[in-house]
């Protein structure tokens, strides 16, 4: 079982001053024993490179960081616009997640144009993307999955949902099932909503499996 990590748009300390804490006690527990394979990170950091020697710490592998659009103006300008990472299946097959953090998408967040970036542009079964601040799990109909956490600090943007949140993806290279929970904070009660999605990756796409 491969365990990743999808986390990103940050915007400390131009529009959040910290990660709360409530997500830092979410991660620890979800690492406790195991730490996440690897992490995706998808920009708009900033200067929360704390946050970045924290996810590191919990993070077995590599941890993937792509530039956002308010990098420019922050400390982050050296990660690139893509990341990708090849995950080797049973039968000799193989997936591959890339990411970017979305900002030459106009309008942001468009799945049309994400798919065609992920099929015409890059051959990726899985795109992640950040950069709308709207968490989202999304299937295209030409089995690309399209994975956007949201903002780890709930920052806003213009189609912002406001809601402090990530993705935990979860991929088993035997039975190429693969499992992702939303997690989201409810700002109210300090409580996390667990959303659960269940695909299958068959013939170089992926599936609905419920």
């Amino acid at each position: 079982m491969v365990r990743c990590l999808i986390i990103g748009d940050a915007h400390i300390p131009r529009r959040a001053k910290s990660v709360p804490d409530e997500i830092l006690n979410k991660l620890n527990e979800l690492t406790d024993p195991k730490p996440f394979d690897y992490t995706f990170f998808t920009g708009d950091l900033i200067t929360a490179f704390d946050f970045i020697d924290f996810l590191s710490l919990k993070t077995n592998n590599d941890v993937f960081t792509v530039i956002g659009n308010m990098d420019y103006y922050g400390g982050n300008r050296s990660a690139p616009l893509y990341q990708s990472l090849d995950i080797k299946l049973a039968d000799s097959d193989k997936l591959t997640i890339g990411m970017t953090h979305g900002h030459q998408i106009e309008p942001r967040g468009d799945h049309s144009q994400l798919e065609y970036l992920a099929i015409n542009e890059k051959s990726y079964n899985i795109l992640i993307s950040g950069h709308t601040h709207k968490e989202e799990i999304f299937l295209t109909q030409k089995g690309i999955l399209l994975l956007n956490p949201g903002s780890v600090t709930g920052a806003w943007s213009f189609i912002a949902s406001g809601i402090p949140s990530f993705i935990l993806l979860q991929i088993d290279e035997d039975t190429k099932n693969i499992e992702i929970t939303l997690f989201q904070l409810e700002k109210s009660s300090k409580k996390f909503d667990e959303l659960k999605s269940y695909f299958r990756f068959e013939n170089n796409v992926i599936h609905y499996r419920y």
